[in-house]
């Protein structure tokens, strides 16, 4: 199965929500709506729960990556607006690859969509990709944002766009 990926957003709202409702996200909304138009299978990759499917309804968290090119893939992950030490930012992110990894395979999924936001000169959070590019293509080497796109690309199973066209 393909599936269309974005990651997560800061402002959530509160409850038990599906992902199109629990972030308050003018990116997610687009995106989850042209994913819903087209009919395309959709989540999306939240820090704490890996990937967030449609069916599924999630409380809201405060957990994001910040890239720490000192740290495993390059991801520090932050709770509660705080970075972690190292070695407990490593366990997190592994166990969250390990989870990431048993729902693509529970989903069958063979491709990954990944869409982002053009920011102009500020790059998006390259930590999500990252760790999707680990668990896909089990590359575990830290990427700049551009080495990132290319590595993704080379390996075939994943694709990354600003554009929501990517419908077959």
């Amino acid at each position: 199965m393909k599936l269309c990926v974005t990651y997560c957003a800061k402002n959530k709202r509160d409850g038990s929500l599906p992902p199109d409702g629990l972030y308050n996200s003018l990116r997610i909304h687009r995106f989850a709506s042209y994913c819903k138009e087209k009919h395309l299978n959709w989540a999306i990759l939240s820090a704490k729960y890996g990937l967030f499917f449609p069916e599924e309804s999630r409380q809201r968290y405060d957990v994001t990556f910040r890239s720490n090119p000192a740290y495993w893939l390059g991801i520090q992950v932050v709770a509660g607006g705080e970075g972690l030490p190292r070695s407990k930012s490593d366990t997190i992110l592994k166990e969250l690859a390990k989870v990431v990894a048993a729902q693509i395979a529970t989903h069958s999924v063979s491709k990954i969509v990944y869409y982002y936001e053009n920011r102009g000169p500020t790059q998006p959070p390259k930590g999500y990709l990252a760790l999707l590019h680990f668990v896909v293509d089990n590359c575990n080497r830290v990427h700049s944002w551009p080495e990132l796109l290319e590595c993704t690309s080379e390996h075939g199973t994943m694709s990354a766009t600003v554009r929501l066209d990517f419908a077959p």
